[in-house]
């Protein structure tokens, strides 16, 4: 069975035909009498219904059909207007910690035969739900050997096509793998990785297609099931482990990204490895590829905002999904009138101007051994690159070593752990007393923005995916910290992105 059609059939079960189902028993409803009754006894059997009836409305006792509790009473402030606590919570610093650890995890992994490393996650929401996901596990590879993978799947417009990445896009790549022998080139490796990417996404695709042009009403349930994937979208960045080889493939479709840290002897320090580099409208290769892919006689000014780098409006130039930057206007329309859809993009001319295809990377990964410090790598949706360079990402994880192998890190780390309060100045979340203190932050465009660099760095927390996402959102700047995860959905999303990421180590640390 092919790849197609093992997606079309797990996607499409959503859109098999209905049979014809009998219409539902109302309360209330009369039904047909089946037997013969004499017209007397339906008379008399009438006279005693409307006698019941009657007698009932005017008597206080409680029907068998109405729960036996009663309204409630309102009570009245104590004065006017009320005094009231707001229902959105104000985080101290231990809140906002154990809220940003709720969804944390630390986890080994092999390296190589022997030797494990080391994998921690975390994710933060800020849209609610949130539409960022991510997988990691191990799965067959070429001649069925063992891979390990981690994916993280950044939403966008909603978290349908993030939620079918998380389930679907490693189970595809390692099917398409594992039909490779042992013995393979390399290339052939990328290009089954690139083939399962593009069949995952035109599954996606095709299935929406298919039950748009079924023959069933408008606003028909089944059908905006099959649309959602479709008509949301999703970044993707997919690294693949060979223990074997000791080889890293990162896979790249959109803004989330890679950095490997890699320690340098000379410097003593760990520098940073760009393994993949945002597609969007500011990526020369991008511009370059989508002008290549235009029909004659289209400006690149028509599609593509040089400024903002966006294209029709989306931030990226790769993605899943995305249906009105894919199908015919004509087919976007008819989501838009039957199935509460969008209308076309503004100027769009000669669709699909996106792809789902990957642009993959390849790097031999040092291991760590006695003496010698291995790689790590980060992996992170936009919301952590929103606020960190490669270079002080890295520059934050290779402090975080230092303090974990020094000893100077709290155990524990686990899940929701319950945090003491710091007790240093730079603990309080209240306000500064000098009213013209400089804001920790600047609003541009309506959204808040600060950079993380190294002066506000702390290291405090196990895990280095934490770790990492505390420094983006203030480090000891802890008033912009709290608020910053005080932030509510969906004001949220001016102040923080969802933020997921992973950190690799590829050794003991």
């Amino acid at each position: 069975m092919s790849i197609g059609t093992l997606l079309a059939r797990s996607l499409s079960r959503a859109v098999r035909a209905r049979g014809p189902t009998p219409p539902p028993q109302r309360h209330g409803q009369i039904r047909t009498l089946q037997s013969r009754v004499h017209p007397a006894a339906l008379i008399g059997g009438a006279s005693i219904v409307l006698g019941y009836g009657y007698a009932q409305l005017r008597s206080n006792s409680k029907s068998d059909n109405l729960p036996s509790a009663s309204i409630p009473t309102i009570l009245r402030p104590d004065s006017a207007p009320p005094v009231f606590d707001s229902p959105v919570e104000a985080l101290d610093l231990p809140a906002a910690e154990n809220k940003l650890k709720k969804d944390q995890k630390s986890l080994r992994f092999e390296v190589s035969p022997g030797k494990n490393g080391r994998f921690d996650v975390v994710r933060l929401a800020s849209n609610s739900p949130v539409e960022d996901e991510y997988a990691f596990g191990t799965a067959p590879g070429p001649g069925n050997a063992p891979f390990a993978f981690w994916g993280v799947y950044d939403g966008h417009a909603g978290w349908a096509t993030s939620a079918v990445l998380r389930d679907y896009l490693i189970p595809t790549v390692s099917l398409t793998l594992s039909s490779l022998p042992a013995l393979v080139q390399p290339g052939h490796i990328n290009s089954a990785i690139t083939s399962a990417f593009t069949t995952l996404d035109s599954t996606i695709m095709t299935t929406a297609l298919a039950a748009l042009k079924s023959s069933v009403p408008a606003g028909d349930p089944t059908v905006l099931s099959a649309l959602a994937p479709a008509v949301a979208g999703s970044c993707a960045l997919l690294s693949l482990y060979d223990p074997r080889s000791s080889t890293l493939r990162t896979a790249c479709v959109g803004d989330s990204r890679a950095v490997m840290g890699r320690w340098n002897p000379q410097t003593n320090r760990y520098e940073a490895r760009p393994l993949s580099v945002d597609q969007t409208g500011h990526n020369e290769a991008e511009v370059a590829r989508l002008a290549a892919a235009r029909p004659p006689g289209e400006p690149t000014e028509d599609y593509l905002d040089s400024r903002s780098g966006r294209l029709l409006g989306l931030a990226v130039t790769r993605a899943f999904g995305d249906h009105r930057w894919k199908w015919p206007n004509s087919v976007v329309s008819d989501v838009q009138e039957r199935f509460f859809g969008q209308g076309p993009r503004p100027k769009s001319k000669s669709p699909p101007y996106l792809t789902a295809e990957p642009v993959i990377t390849e790097t031999e990964v040092v291991v760590g051994r006695e003496g010698q410090p291995g790689d790590f790598v980060i992996m992170a949706s936009d919301g952590l690159w929103d606020h960190f360079g490669n270079d002080e990402a890295v520059d934050c994880v290779g402090r975080w070593i230092e303090a974990k192998r020094a000893g100077k890190l709290a155990k524990g780390g686990g899940n929701s752990v319950e945090v003491e309060a710091r007790r240093d100045n730079k603990s309080t979340t209240s306000p500064s007393s000098d009213s013209k203190a400089k804001p920790e932050f600047e609003v541009i465009d309506g959204y808040a923005e600060w950079r993380a660099t190294p002066e506000y760095f702390v290291v405090e927390d196990d895990n280095a995916a934490t770790h990492l996402v505390k420094n983006a959102f203030g480090g000891s700047r802890r008033n912009l910290f709290c608020a910053v995860l005080s932030m509510y959905a969906p004001l949220s999303r001016n102040v923080r992105d969802d933020v997921t990421v992973q950190v690799i180590f590829f050794g003991d640390v």
